[in-house]
């Protein structure tokens, strides 16, 4: 799909398969668009007093133009109360609008209005309508043996701006979304691929790829190497699986010095079992999911190799399979970490922690200024917050203040839960210096608990992501399945360390 930006002309003369306006709520249709309500001889206007063109949000009304107009539908959408519009809100309506149009045969030709008025700057509205358009056009077809979807992609989305100033602020937008999108989709891809697909290999070779194909430096390092280095906690995790483990290291550098570097961490076990420790049957098939914090990292690495912000970035990915097997690590081991601190196995279905310790250790080593990991983490973070809004963790108040601040630009829910003390006592362990479960009360607290240990001095910020990586069911943009979450927010928070690209 191609986003393109054009100066508005007559209504009535727009090349397009079909022609999409906002409404806000408290609007009349024919008063905002007089030229096309004359054009159906005041028929637009008697369809919102029938109450079938509305303003109201969720509202999406299709109108056959009969040839009065180039486009051969016209499509009204409605926004809700202006007053209370934000960059979700809207990027929703034009979701909505995105599931609308199009239908069968692929190609079409969308045009857009693109009003953005006073609630969203040109450049925000621009990318929030790219974003819905983007996201809502996502499609995983996994492995039919005949391809099967419900539409047919657009061929291009037209946005319409009044001024040449206009179109140079929408094409910052369509750039910002378009890349954010497909960050966001790629990782959703990641998601969905099933475990003896994506290998620790193969979620290695797709960091890769990325890295690769926006120039940016990179290292696998492998069994042999992690060894050497002590990542004893990554490696207890695939003592289990046939599958080698790989920590894949990524820089994006966007100024002209190394300084002031961003440590992004994500964990990415490509399933998980439980290990020894094994899961219930039920719904284990989704356990596929538990590399969506790798996938959320990758992900922001595609949107930030396309938008290029002034900021420096050090990706660390954890790739390992948790395996129950005789050669797996079981409950009571103790296990050296890289760091030199000691953990005490309590339950080897909390494994992610292992694999982000060693991971954050060696960032730290790298000299990061500041640490962020992405993690599917706990089933706690399920229970606290459910499916709608991911966990935040933090040892300090000013980074978690950028990250909130950074998911509220990206449209993405973010909560911030306590760190006090008492939670850090119960991962203490009486055979070694911690053990790797503190107990089920506030399991997401003690999960980030347990890996503040390892953030040390280190501003650092945990994101449990455990509800919000993967659906059964889909809503608005989102279709079932993996959802991309945390890309736009850790892309967001990178751009805004830099003021030119905030």
């Amino acid at each position: 799909m191609n986003v393109t930006v054009e100066k508005r002309s007559a209504w009535w003369t727009v090349a397009c398969d079909e022609l999409v306006l906002p409404l806000w709520k408290e609007e009349e249709l024919a008063q905002v668009y007089p030229e096309l309500d004359q054009r159906f001889a005041g028929g637009l206007a008697a369809l919102q007093q029938d109450k079938e063109i509305s303003g109201e949000a969720k509202s999406v009304a299709v109108v056959h133009t009969m040839s009065r107009l180039q486009a051969k539908k016209l499509i009204v959408i409605g926004m809700g109360d202006r007053e209370k519009a934000d960059f979700v809100s809207i990027r929703a309506a034009w979701g909505r609008a995105a599931k609308t149009v199009g239908g069968k045969g692929s190609g079409k030709t969308v045009a857009v209005d693109l009003r953005g008025g006073r609630e969203l700057s040109t450049s925000r509205f621009a990318q929030a309508v790219t974003e819905a358009f983007c996201l809502a056009s996502y499609h995983y077809e996994g492995y039919r043996q005949k391809p099967k979807r419900e539409a047919e992609p657009l061929g291009t989305v037209k946005l319409l701006v009044g001024s040449d100033e206009e179109a140079a602020s929408a094409m910052l937008g369509v750039m910002r979304g378009e890349a954010l999108a497909q960050g966001t989709n790629l990782a959703r891809t990641l998601v969905n691929e099933p475990g003896n697909y994506l290998t620790p290999r193969a979620l290695k070779d797709a960091a890769v790829a990325v890295a690769k194909r926006f120039g940016m430096a990179y290292e696998v390092l492998t069994k042999d190497k992690l060894e050497e280095m002590g990542m004893g906690g990554l490696l207890a995790v695939a003592k289990g699986s046939v599958e080698e483990p790989y920590v894949v290291v990524v820089k994006y550098q966007g100024t002209e010095t190394w300084e002031d570097v961003i440590g992004l961490i994500g964990k990415g076990v490509t399933f998980d079992t439980g290990g020894i420790s094994i899961k219930p049957v039920a719904g284990m098939e989704a356990m596929k999911s538990d590399m969506g914090g790798a996938a959320a990292v990758i992900g922001a690495l595609e949107a930030l190799g396309q938008i290029k912000p002034r900021a420096n970035v050090l990706a660390v990915i954890g790739c390992v399979e948790n395996m129950p097997s005789g050669t797996a690590f079981k409950p009571g081991d103790v296990i050296t970490t890289m760091s030199g601190k000691t953990v005490e196995i309590i339950t080897t279905d909390a494994e992610g922690r292992m694999v982000l310790a060693d991971c954050i250790t060696y960032a730290r080593k790298q000299g990061v200024s500041c640490l962020v990991d992405a993690a599917t983490l706990t089933g706690g973070a399920v229970v606290a917050l459910g499916h709608y809004c991911s966990a935040a963790l933090t040892n300090d108040e000013a980074l978690v203040s950028e990250l909130l601040s950074a998911a509220a630009q990206a449209g993405e829910r973010l909560w911030q839960l306590p760190l006090f003390e008492e939670y850090c006592e119960l991962n203490k362990s009486r055979y070694a210096d911690l053990k790797n479960s503190g107990g089920r009360y506030g399991h997401c607290i003690i999960g980030g608990a347990f890996l503040r240990e390892f953030a040390e001095d280190t501003p650092w910020v945990h994101l449990d992501i455990a509800g919000t990586a993967y659906t059964s069911s889909a809503k608005d943009m989102q279709p079932a399945g993996g959802t991309g979450v945390m890309v736009r927010t850790l892309a967001q928070f990178v751009m805004n360390r830099n003021q030119s690209n905030a």
